[in-house]
């Protein structure tokens, strides 16, 4: 956290909420989502005469963890659905403006390793948008019973070729609706003093110093994992997914360094004597290589008395089986510390891959994803129900209804076998046990309504039975 954005929002009487020791945390989280970690990946090893900086490989299995936890969790399968026919259709679009199910998906992997990420709708000038912001650029202000309601956010805005900080604060007046400041900061020559820019600037550039929504629902929602903090259970900063895992992060890659070491160090050498490499040709006698001198392979060594043309070769036994059990051993642990289970990743022919079972078959893994769907749910809908509010607001579209219930289906077809499903609703369509609008239900998810129109369309369009003519009478 910037120290110069926490003092200027003292100056304003804002207050920001601090935890010990979170710059550190948030330093740890993103090292290992990178992959290299300062003092581990690299470091020095003693090789008899002096230290030696060498680098250790990764596995990187945390960036893993969350690109999977992001792509069951937020996929292009989950779909949004509005009650009112016209704000789904605006829904639609806006999802499609603000490039949700690509960005939201990289919010949400960047959110789990972070420990927390939020979006925020915003009007940009020319249409709604929706900004992705990770917790490290978020400066809580009021945090109660486990929600954060007031917060203010920190990036960078560039503004005719100069870079500025933009800061923005959503808090609540006396009447309990929201109200953004926004603030320019300039960076001094040293870029360590923050000052804010001339008023006549921000109406220059349509920048709205403040502004009263009137509304009692906040224009930003936090993604996290739904995962207590384990250092500080009331913080309202959250915690990474695999906050928990850092040791056995670190055996995983020390593990996998040293199975590529064993090949490199393991490979087959010949021990050539330097009379047998070179012979004489020609002549003049010249002397020439008898073996290719880049060919790593052979190693020339000084003759031994008795054995000056001996070759010998060192080809040394590789240790696979007892590396590839360790490291399996260690992936099922870390696959269990991130609700995976027990059998979430694989080592297979010298690489990660995810664990293809049905999930409904892990029960560890099935609670995982609902628990973090219970908390995911509510905020897209917060964020939909966000942009709706800024499209009507700013574009006056009052058929837009900002009332309208709003429903999230997540990919259930990563829980439980979709074909399985289809098959035992159609026996007990057979048998009588449920009918065809609860079938359609079951198998492609709709609501009852949904389902009892498809069916009553479906009857309609079947041919009816021709029946004869009455036979006048005579």
């Amino acid at each position: 956290m910037n120290q110069q954005v926490i003092d200027f929002l003292k100056i304003k009487g804002v207050k920001v909420l601090q935890e010990e020791d979170i710059d550190d945390k948030f330093l740890k989280w993103r090292s290992w989502y990178r992959g290299k970690v300062d003092g581990f990946h690299d470091y020095y090893y003693y090789q008899g005469k002096k230290k030696v900086k060498t680098e250790r490989l990764s596995l990187n299995m945390a960036q893993r963890v969350c690109q999977r936890w992001a792509d069951l969790l937020l996929n292009e399968k989950v779909s949004y659905q509005a009650d009112d026919e016209y704000t789904q259709e605006v829904i639609d679009r806006l999802l499609e403006q603000t490039n949700f199910r690509v960005r939201g998906n990289n919010l949400l992997e960047a959110s789990y390793a972070m420990g927390g990420g939020f979006l925020i709708e915003y009007w940009d000038g020319k249409q709604t948008s929706l900004k992705y912001v990770t917790q490290d650029y978020a400066y809580p202000i009021t945090y109660d019973s486990g929600r954060l309601t007031e917060c203010a956010f920190c990036s960078e805005k560039v503004i005719d070729n100069e870079r500025y900080v933009y800061l923005e604060t959503h808090t609540l007046n006396d009447k309990d609706e929201y109200v953004i400041d926004n603030y320019l900061l300039a960076k001094g020559k040293n870029a360590q003093v923050l000052t804010e820019v001339d008023p006549l600037f921000y109406a220059e550039h349509s920048i709205s110093p403040k502004v009263e929504t009137h509304r009692k629902e906040p224009l930003f929602q936090m993604i996290r994992p739904n995962v207590a903090n384990k250092d500080e259970f009331n913080s309202p900063f959250g915690t990474s997914v695999y906050n928990g895992a850092t040791d056995i992060l670190k055996s995983i890659d020390m593990i996998f360094d040293s199975y590529y070491k064993e090949f490199y160090l393991g490979k087959k050498r010949i021990f050539v004597p330097n009379g047998v490499t070179t012979f004489a040709v020609g002549y003049h006698g010249e002397t020439v290589q008898a073996f290719d001198p880049n060919d790593e392979v052979f190693y020339s060594v000084p003759p031994v008395d008795g054995h000056e043309n001996e070759i010998r070769e060192s080809n040394m036994a590789l240790r696979v089986g007892e590396y590839n059990t360790g490291l399996q051993t260690q992936l099922n642990l870390l696959s269990q510390a991130v609700g995976f289970g027990s059998e979430g990743f694989k080592w297979d022919q010298g690489s990660v891959h995810t664990a293809t079972q049905i999930i409904s078959q892990n029960s560890e893994m099935f609670r995982s994803i609902k628990k973090h769907e219970l908390l995911l749910k509510g905020v897209v809908i917060g964020m939909i129900k966000g942009l709706l509010f800024i499209e009507r607001q700013y574009t006056g579209d009052q058929k837009i209804d900002p009332e309208t219930d709003i429903t999230i289906d997540f990919d259930d077809s990563i829980i439980e076998d979709s074909a399985e499903v289809q098959r035992r609703a159609l026996l007990e369509v057979n048998s009588g046990l449920i009918d065809a609008v609860e079938y359609f239900v079951q198998v492609y998810h709709y609501t009852d309504e949904q389902a009892e129109d498809f069916v009553n369309k479906m009857r309609a369009r079947q041919p009816q039975p021709m029946t004869e003519p009455e036979l006048e009478e005579e």
